[in-house]
């Protein structure tokens, strides 16, 4: 091989060690399965009951034994565990395998994301496929797994909130002085804006009774209609909350910095250096907006199950109002102007400015309006598939 050959080689060798150490630091150093001898590969869910909520995302777990270029023997490897920041040297990559469910979808860490759609899985379950990309021939595997509703605790949605205030501009700095003269004030800084309102909370109409489905003799089932359209299945045994509340008010803006005093000018001859320019005021923040009021929440359960209305509990509240925006700093004082030659004394430094206000917390919103009366509202359950009022 010729010199510039043997240097390119040795570059792209440095290269590649310099990118698997940084790999390595910042926990990303995953392993690949190209090239290895895979013997066996299992996979699941990481959670104790292996049953999956619909509106609960859960991370997989894929173990294979496998024999590493390079290796004399076979070890066993898995996937990483944990959030998008989880350290995974050693571990395999989730890029390994590729996944699919007609109930769902796999992201790049292995999180398997139902699709909220509670009639998706109420007969059949959950459904995963695992397939090894570079074996899909030899390994791939679909595990099932039944539903569960324990995740199930809310329903309906929050008002939107406000938007939060522009802060205010900065003030421009002061020019400097000139022959000894004093530097100019730096200018005002602008007001941060108010946050804008928090928009009102929906207005649902729901209906609760129970029922049965292919696991489950009893459920709580809660459809929702009006501004939130919705059908959920909650245990008998824990409290279901629908939210109706209003929106945040948005946060005030900040103020804006106060501009920087001009530097005083260089003193002639013998002369003192002119004072620099005191710094512009902080603007004030902005106040925050007032919450939005709660909606409504008009229920009707089945008489037949007074306990319902005990279970089922409306949440109309208004929106909290928004954090007022903190004031902006002051801008800092011009320097001093350096005395002339033959003994003139450097001039003074300018004066910081002062800092502005902060601005007011926004009201919260007031609350909205929740009715509960007793009904007959099976027939709003029968024709959903897998659904059996009771």
């Amino acid at each position: 091989m010729t010199p510039p050959g043997r240097l390119a080689c040795l570059l792209l060798l440095l290269a590649l060690a310099g990118c698997t150490a940084y790999r390595r630091l910042v926990g990303e150093d995953t392993v690949s399965l190209d090239g290895a001898e895979v013997l066996r590969m299992a996979s699941d869910i990481r959670r104790p009951v292996k049953r999956i909520c619909p509106r609960e995302s859960v991370q997989l777990r894929v173990v294979v034994d496998a024999r590493l270029p390079g290796q004399a023997e076979a070890s066993r490897l898995e996937t990483w565990e944990g959030d998008p920041g989880a350290r995974r040297n050693g571990k395999l990559d989730f890029g390994n395998f590729s996944f699919a469910s007609p109930q769902g979808a796999v992201d790049e860490y292995g999180w398997f994301r139902p699709s909220g759609d509670v009639l998706a899985s109420v007969e059949r379950g959950f459904a995963i496929r695992t397939v090894l990309r570079s074996r899909p021939d030899r390994f791939a595997e679909t595990r099932a797994y039944e539903p569960e509703y324990g995740c199930m605790r809310t329903a309906g949605t929050v008002g939107a909130p406000g938007a939060p205030g522009r802060p205010g501009a900065d003030g421009t700095a002061g020019s400097a002085g000139r022959d000894g003269g004093p530097g100019a004030p730096g200018a005002s800084a602008g007001n941060g804006e108010a946050g804008g309102p928090g928009e009102p909370g929906p207005h649902i109409l729901a209906f609760a009774t129970y029922v049965r489905t292919r696991f489950y003799p009893r459920l709580v089932a809660v459809r929702l209609e009006g501004g939130v359209r919705d059908l959920v299945l909650a245990r008998p045994d824990q409290e279901l909350t629908l939210v109706a509340r209003g929106g945040a008010g948005g946060d005030g803006g900040p103020g804006g910095r106060g501009g920087a005093g001009g530097d005083g000018g260089r003193g002639r001859p013998g002369r003192s250096g002119g004072t620099g320019g005191p710094g512009g005021p902080g603007g004030n923040g902005g106040g925050g907006g007032a919450g939005g009021p709660g909606g409504s929440v008009e229920l009707v359960y089945d008489a037949r199950f007074p306990e319902l209305a005990r279970l089922i509990r409306p949440d109309v509240a208004g929106g909290p109002g928004g954090a007022g925006g903190p004031g902006g700093s002051g801008g800092p004082g011009g320097d001093g102007g350096r005395g002339g030659r033959d003994g003139g004394r450097d001039g003074r430094d300018g004066q910081a400015g002062s800092a502005g206000s902060a601005g007011f917390a926004g009201r919260p919103g007031p609350p909205g309006i929740a009715r509960l009366r007793g009904g007959a509202p099976g027939e709003r359950f029968r024709g959903l598939p897998g659904i059996e009022p009771l």
